[in-house]
């Protein structure tokens, strides 16, 4: 589930904070262009990579609250796989690349956090 801005800064969850909303965004030219409104959209918070995926599966018509409780319902680390990966436009790969690219740009920044014993890699925008 997407971590709030305070929890980002202070790298430890709020198990009573509500989980944060998420909003879609529309298509875009390139991956990263895609990976960058849908962070831009939702810059108060930072998401796992698979939630990226699933956010950017969306458009801006579908509603929010929706894709805030899908988005609730994946698992940190696994990507509803097949279904998702084929009918996704941005397919893992092409994730992979272009939040590594991002990152080394210094326009998204990762940060892996601990919950439970397990650690999580987040992403965001690049604060200035």
């Amino acid at each position: 589930m997407p971590v709030t801005e305070r929890e980002w800064n202070e790298e430890q969850f709020d198990t009573d904070e509500d989980t944060p909303g998420t909003d879609p965004v529309g298509e875009y030219e390139t991956d990263k262009d895609l990976i960058i409104a849908f962070l831009g959209e939702n810059a108060d918070k930072a998401y796992t990579r698979a939630e990226i995926h699933r956010g950017v599966d969306f458009g801006e018509t579908d509603d929010p609250d929706t894709i805030h409780e899908q988005l609730s319902l994946l698992p940190n680390r696994i990507l509803d796989a097949a279904g998702d990966v084929a009918a996704s436009d941005l397919v893992s790969d092409n994730l992979d690349e272009a939040l590594a690219e991002l990152v080394e740009e210094d326009t998204v920044t990762r940060k892996e956090l601990e919950r439970d014993g397990e650690t999580t890699t987040y992403y965001r925008l690049t604060q200035t």
